[in-house]
């Protein structure tokens, strides 16, 4: 085995878990969940979801 990065398994399962986020976080968006981005939060009083994807 070469020390040229991450076993492919890591990655594999890594992928699956944020191909798996995003799809929840599309199913929240269009069952009209309040979801932002951390860049667009502003002041209110109702509750607010953070997306958990961000940059």
């Amino acid at each position: 085995m070469s020390d040229d990065g991450p076993p492919l398994l890591f990655v594999a399962l890594w992928g699956a878990f944020a191909l798996l986020m995003l799809l929840g976080q599309m199913q929240l968006i269009e069952r009209g969940s309040p979801i932002a981005m951390s860049y667009q939060i502003v002041e209110s009083s109702d509750p607010i979801a953070i997306a958990a994807l961000d940059r």
